[in-house]
């Protein structure tokens, strides 16, 4: 009899708890919104939309859900299960003719697949690169300091000093928008992917 009076309270806890979390990540959507907003609306460059047609946006959807690999893309097979990781969105649209398309874009803002299946399948490259899958071959944008990027000026910490030709290497110093080499095992053993600040698609 005590587990049957508690049941009527639990599930209206439950209940409670689902509009709770509704709330929150409509509160959550509003502030990535704003967030998004305030830093491109920040750029001289930046303009509206321009694909805000009825036909256009009918035609165009986007996910946070992971689709699954697409087999289609012909990732090299040693990074393949490293994807779900990396993915944040895909967007897509649907063609009459021969121009749909869709893409996937990564937990830091960046393209990495470009799929036109009626034109050339995947538009980037396999990701057959050693240390870094995608994290080099993707659309991305690279933050350089050109201050102490492998200048002599840098200081000692960023010169371990002369190599076998008698010359100072100095290191290099940037950062990629999508994440970072796996050069620091075993701390990057498994991809290190840049994290999402705030993501939001209207429409």
């Amino acid at each position: 009899q005590s587990a049957l009076q508690w049941l009527p309270i639990f599930s209206a806890t439950s209940s409670q708890l689902a509009t709770t979390a509704n709330a929150q990540s409509s509160l959550l959507d509003a502030l990535d919104e704003a967030l998004l907003n305030d830093i491109i609306e920040a750029y001289i460059t930046h303009e509206p939309s321009t694909c805000t047609s009825p036909a256009s946006e009918s035609a165009t959807s986007f996910s946070f859900n992971w689709p699954g690999t697409n087999a289609a893309s012909n990732w090299f097979p040693d990074f393949e299960p490293f994807e779900q990781g990396l993915f944040q969105a895909i967007m897509s649209h649907t063609d009459a003719g021969d121009l749909s398309w869709s893409i996937r874009i990564g937990g830091g803002g960046n393209m990495y697949s470009h799929f036109a299946s009626d034109l050339y399948g995947e538009t980037m490259p396999p990701q057959k690169h050693t240390g870094s899958p995608w994290i080099d071959e993707v659309q991305q944008s690279v933050s350089v300091n050109t201050v102490i990027n492998k200048k002599l000026s840098a200081g000692p910490e960023f010169c371990p000093g002369p190599n076998t030709e008698n010359k100072t290497e100095c290191k290099p110093y940037f950062i990629h928008q999508a994440g970072a080499y796996q050069e620091d095992a075993p701390n990057t053993d498994v991809p290190f992917f840049s994290p999402s600040l705030a993501r939001h698609c209207s429409g």
